[in-house]
């Protein structure tokens, strides 16, 4: 053997540091939807404010009064009552639900709300105008005041 051979080089310590972050980084990765949806399961509604319910109730009637004037078609009627759903769970609750779905809502607690909203969606967007939105302005009033 000759004197020039040296024995192999260790490997450095620092992969052993950048394999177990590296393994943590991937178990937090896989838990962080698991953990979204247990916070979003967790965010259950609480009871409404009188005066959130009141300030509700004047605009339902507000929306109600232009609708039978024939101030609103049913289309644009039905806007502003989803507009005004949407609304009353932000001043509610806090909640965020101007770009929420019906499943989101489902999911943060307020399934009467998600149902409205839903309804609210075909006379919105159906390919027929209704001529009446008798059944849509019920049932937003009656979640404005279930809770």
């Amino acid at each position: 053997m000759s004197a020039d051979l040296h024995p192999p080089l260790a490997a450095s310590d620092l992969w052993l540091v950048a394999a177990v972050l590296g393994l943590l980084l991937a178990v937090l990765l896989a838990f962080l939807p698991l953990a979204r949806r247990l916070r979003s399961a967790r965010a259950a509604v609480g009871p409404v404010p009188e005066h959130v319910r009141r300030t509700y109730s004047v605009r339902l009637d507000e929306v109600e009064r232009r609708a039978e004037a024939g101030d609103l078609t049913g289309r644009a009627a039905a806007q502003e009552l989803s507009v005004l759903l949407r609304d009353f769970a932000g001043a509610a609750w806090g909640l965020r639900t101007e770009h929420m779905t019906a499943r989101e809502m489902h999911e943060r607690g307020v399934g009467p709300l998600a149902s409205a909203v839903a309804r609210l969606y075909a006379a919105e967007f159906g390919r027929e105008e209704p001529v009446r939105v008798d059944e849509e302005l019920r049932l937003v009033r009656e979640v404005v005041t279930r809770w």
